[in-house]
């Protein structure tokens, strides 16, 4: 059976989940577990390979969100991070994610890189956006 809740992301400090219905699915990517090489070389004459590879590993996650949200759903995505920010300077948030190569849930702190936001319309009393990529760098 699946630890699977429902969810990709949720911040712990205000049990608030992240809104499915903002992702656009097919750009979710998660890169759980990423091995970092402290060392890696190969043997002059038998071409064996040698790596030290550090025992940490970190998490990095990145998705877009749907076309056409509206300024107040760009809003909502926003306060859902800035809420929940111990870092507002270092935009440090502490996140539950699903791991997709341990096929469960892990909690880390995360930082989120600057965000470029694209109009595609504004009226009278609201803005339009295109996709907004937005990324997530574990600590």
């Amino acid at each position: 059976m699946s630890d699977w809740n429902g969810y990709f992301i949720k911040a712990t400090s205000t049990g608030q989940i992240f809104p499915n219905e903002y992702i656009a699915w097919e750009s979710y990517e998660s890169e759980p577990n990423h091995r970092e090489e402290i060392k890696a070389y190969r043997d002059d004459n038998t071409r064996d390979l040698t790596r030290v590879t550090a025992e940490g590993t970190k998490t990095s996650l990145a998705f877009t969100t749907r076309a056409n949200l509206h300024l107040e759903d760009k809003m909502a995505i926003q306060d859902f991070f800035t809420d929940a920010e111990s870092s507002s300077l270092e935009r440090k948030i502490n996140l539950q994610y699903w791991n997709d190569e341990d096929n469960t849930y892990h909690t880390a702190d995360f930082y989120r890189p600057d965000i470029k936001f694209q109009i595609k319309k504004i009226t009278s009393n609201d803005i339009i956006y295109k996709e907004i990529k937005i990324d997530l760098v574990e600590y």
